[in-house]
């Protein structure tokens, strides 16, 4: 019950002038003023489809690189645990750390990946916070987010029967007619999973954006490279930046409902593609 109590106070600020300038004098009802203001806010749509962009490209490059890491781990090759460990470590990093790793990285002078460009024959000055911010947030996440998933589809992997696979290679199907006609369809439960949890955390993602500008400050009035301005980053700006508390809570509610619409196809589209077996079903 209390928890729902942040939710009620979130949708009756989106409906108020609230700002820093009324918290006390001339606070009022102001009804959907704030939504349909919105609804007329090209930025605000900008960075929706800039969100929209971001999960359409992270969630399915989070899903490979999980799938293949535990994949690789599950052929039983030596010194499992460190492995395992290696490919988790970065989960437990936190995010201020993660983000300056990856600005030594891809620093413009001496940077790890302006290096090996540089000995592989191209560019050895290339500013990715400046120039590509977007692909450089992209590594980050996809190196910051690759150890749980990892580990529930080595759980996964580790669920399916082996005599399943004994059938298989009596039959004559190789590793490849193998994964296709087993794995993938027995391990479909959990690319839903992921494929949702994926959704939520590219949702959620603002604070990195944050850290990795080029021109990091103290507080919340960072300037962020307009490529990774997403509707979080947004909501934050029109809130803390310019205390404008109602609208950031109108267009927090847009972003809610427009998530729940896109997980609930994610969720109807499972009928067509994910694998229950009868036990499952509870038949």
């Amino acid at each position: 019950m209390l928890a729902s109590v942040p939710l009620v106070l979130g949708f009756a600020m989106s409906l108020s002038n609230l700002t820093t300038m009324n918290l006390h004098t001339n606070l009022r009802y102001v009804g959907t003023a704030n939504y349909v203001r919105a609804y007329h806010d090209h930025e605000m749509w900008v960075s929706l489809e800039r969100t929209g962009i971001l999960m359409v490209t992270i969630v399915p490059l989070w899903v490979l690189t999980q799938l293949g890491l535990a994949l690789i781990l599950n052929t039983g090759i030596r010194f499992l645990g460190l492995w395992r460990t290696l490919f988790y470590v970065a989960v437990v990093v936190p995010v201020v750390a993660k983000a300056f790793i990856w600005k030594a990285i891809t620093a413009q002078d001496g940077g790890l990946i302006n290096r090996v460009l540089g000995a592989l024959g191209g560019s050895s000055n290339v500013s990715w916070l400046v120039d590509h911010p977007t692909a450089t947030l992209i590594m980050m996440l996809v190196w910051g987010g690759a150890g749980v998933g990892m580990l529930i589809f080595l759980a996964g992997l580790k669920a399916i029967p082996e005599e399943l696979y004994e059938v298989a290679r009596i039959d004559g199907a190789n590793a490849v007619r193998r994964f296709v006609s087993i794995t993938l369809p027995l391990l479909t439960p959990v690319i839903m999973f992921q494929l949702v949890w994926g959704l939520v955390g590219a949702a959620n993602v603002f604070a990195e954006p944050l850290l990795l500008s080029p021109s990091l400050q103290q507080g919340l009035s960072t300037p962020v490279p307009t490529d990774t301005v997403f509707a979080n980053v947004y909501i934050l700006n029109r809130i803390f930046g310019d205390g404008d508390f109602g609208y950031g809570a109108a267009i927090s509610w847009i972003f809610v409902a427009l998530l729940l619409v896109v997980t609930a196809l994610v969720f109807l589209s499972g009928r067509f593609w994910v694998f229950y077996t009868k036990e499952q079903y509870g038949k």
